[in-house]
C-alpha cells in the first residue's frame, strides 16, 4: 500500500524490493550500517520516499549515458 502525502509517496521496504528490484535485506543491513537510502521511521515501520530514492539512484550512477 503506498501512502500519498502532499505528493511525496512513502513506501515501504517490500514494495521498495518490487519497484525498484532492491533486496530487502539489503537494504535492512544498509539502515543497520547508516548508509544507503534515507528513510522515515514511524514508530517502528520504516518507510521510504520515492523521492529518496530516485536521488539516491541517481547520485549512484556511473557514467553519463544517453539512451535516446
Amino acid at each position: 500500500m503506498t501512502i500519498q502525502i502532499n505528493e511525496m509517496a512513502l513506501l515501504s521496504e517490500k514494495e521498495v524490493q518490487e519497484i525498484y528490484k532492491l533486496n530487502a535485506r539489503t537494504l535492512q543491513r544498509d539502515r543497520v550500517l547508516g548508509r544507503g537510502i534515507p528513510y522515515v521511521k514511524i514508530g517502528r515501520r520504516v518507510r521510504y520516499k520515492r523521492s529518496d530514492i530516485e536521488k539516491y539512484i541517481k547520485r549512484h550512477t556511473v557514467g553519463d549515458y544517453n539512451y535516446d
